[in-house]
C-alpha cells in the first residue's frame, strides 16, 4: 500500500518526531482511518516532504521519520490571473490550476464581475480556497500549494506584468497565436470573468505590456479558459 501524504503547512520538517497539526491528524486518523505504525509522506506546502510512520504524541499525532527531508514536485513558473467568476466555478479553477502546477493564483475584480468580494467575505473564500487547493496539491502529489493572492483591482492586476518575463491576456478576438506569444519566465496568463475584458481593462493591460493571445477554438466559458490558458502557457514554456 502507497505511503499516505498528508498536508502540514508551514510545519518544520526537520525535526523527529514531528508533531502533527490537529488537521493533518484529523485526516490521517478520522478520514483515512490510519493507526500507529501506518505509513506516511508528510509536505510542508512549501516545497519539501518527509517520509515517516504515524506514531502518537501528547495525547495526539505525530511523524517518526524515516528518511530525510527531500523537495518534492513543486510549482511551475506560471501564474494565473483570473477575473472572479460567479457561483462555485472558482473552487473548480483552483483545483484544477493546483493540479496542473500553477505558482501562484491572483483573484481580481473586473467591471464584468458578478461576483464582488472584500472584507471578511473575501477572507473566509480565501481560507476555503486555500483548503481547495491544499487537498489538490496532495491528490496530485505536489509538495508545496500554490499562493492566492487577491481579490486586486485591474490596475494592480496590470502591475504584475512587470515581476514576470511575459503576460498573457487570453481574448476570442486580434490576439496572436499562443504558439507564437512572447513566453519568458516566469509567465503570467490573465483569464477574464463571464463577460470578458471591458474594453478599458484590455486597453490597459496592452499598455501595461501585456500581449493579447487567441485560441483556434470557439468561444469558451472562462471556467474552461483558465486550465486551457495554464495547459498552454506551460506547454511554451516547456513543463507540459
Amino acid at each position: 500500500m502507497n505511503a499516505a501524504r498528508l498536508p502540514a503547512p508551514g510545519v518544520d520538517l526537520t525535526v523527529a518526531p514531528i508533531p502533527l497539526p490537529p488537521a493533518a491528524a484529523h485526516h490521517a486518523v478520522d478520514v483515512l482511518r490510519l493507526g500507529e505504525g501506518a505509513a506516511v509522506i508528510l509536505f510542508d506546502g512549501a516545497g519539501s516532504e518527509r517520509a515517516g510512520t504515524l506514531v502518537p504524541l501528547d495525547g495526539g499525532w505525530a511523524v517518526a521519520p524515516t528518511g530525510p527531508v527531500l523537495a518534492g514536485r513543486g510549482a511551475a513558473p506560471l501564474t494565473l490571473v483570473y477575473g472572479l467568476p460567479k457561483g462555485d466555478k472558482l473552487d473548480r479553477v483552483v483545483r484544477m490550476a493546483t493540479e496542473l502546477g500553477v505558482a501562484r493564483v491572483v483573484l481580481v475584480q473586473m467591471a464584468r464581475c458578478v461576483t464582488r468580494l472584500d472584507g471578511g467575505k473575501a477572507d473566509k473564500r480565501l481560507d476555503r480556497l486555500e483548503r481547495v487547493a491544499t487537498e489538490a496539491a496532495r491528490q496530485s502529489l505536489r509538495a508545496d500549494v500554490p499562493e492566492l493572492v487577491g481579490p486586486l483591482t485591474v490596475a494592480q492586476a496590470v502591475a504584475l506584468r512587470d515581476t514576470h518575463g511575459a503576460g498573457w491576456c487570453l481574448h476570442p478576438d486580434d490576439g496572436v497565436p499562443w504558439q507564437a506569444a512572447l513566453a519568458g519566465e516566469p509567465l503570467a496568463v490573465w483569464v477574464g470573468p463571464e463577460g470578458g475584458f471591458a474594453p478599458e481593462e484590455l486597453a490597459a493591460a496592452r499598455a501595461g505590456g501585456w500581449q493579447t493571445v487567441s485560441l483556434a477554438t470557439p468561444v469558451l466559458r472562462t471556467e474552461t479558459a483558465a486550465p486551457i490558458a495554464v495547459a498552454l502557457g506551460l506547454a511554451r514554456l516547456g513543463w507540459a
